[in-house]
This record gives C-alpha cells, structure tokens and sequence, in this order.
C-alpha cells in the first residue's frame, strides 16, 4: 500500500450514515470505504479524459488524412497562402466598401 496522507472532511448526515453503513457491513473502516469511493471515481475521470483524448487524437487523424488528400489533389504541392494577407487584404476591402457607402450617403 502506497503511504497514506491524513486529511479531514466534512460529510453531510445521510452521507456520513451511508458509509459507516457500507463500512460496518464489509467489515472495513470508513476510511477505507470513502478511499475505494475515492478512487472509482478517479478511475472513471481518467476514463472519461483517456477517451476524450483518444476522440481527438482520432479527428487530428482524419484531419491529417484531409489534409494529405488535398495535397494529393494538388500534386503534392501546398497551397500558397498567407493567410495574414488575405485578411489585411479582407479589411481593406471592407473599409473602403464602407467609406464609399458613407461618402455616397452623404452626397
């Protein structure tokens, strides 16, 4: 057994009562009933983050295979984008459509 660290915590009645009962008739102490309690549910977290995890390895996966299919497409040459351009370049377009708007409503 791995070393055992003190901690105290408060229990509501019905939740103190169930346990000393779980406790009296598996022939164990309460501490140990409230550690096995303790740990089921840390067992199923870690399931629950492992199949998360699991879940988004597999959709970088199937992006990654998207991914390969159109470079394929493409002969195996990446598109050549900047993407930080094309939004300046976005901006750009729409403040002048904006301006013209303004300019148009003014005259």
């Amino acid at each position: 057994m791995s070393t055992l660290h003190r901690t105290q915590i408060l229990l509501e009645r019905d939740q103190y009562e169930a346990l000393t009962a779980i406790a009296r008739r598996e022939g164990r102490s309460l501490s140990e009933v409230v550690r096995t309690f303790l740990q089921q549910q840390l067992d199923q977290e870690q399931q629950a983050a492992d199949s998360r995890l699991q879940r988004q390895l597999e959709a970088l996966e199937l992006i990654r295979q998207h991914r390969q299919a159109i470079l394929d497409e493409q002969g195996g040459v990446p598109l050549d984008l900047d993407v930080v351009e094309m939004i300046q370049q976005g901006r750009e377009e729409q403040d002048a459509f904006i301006f013209d708007a303004l300019r148009d409503h003014r005259d």
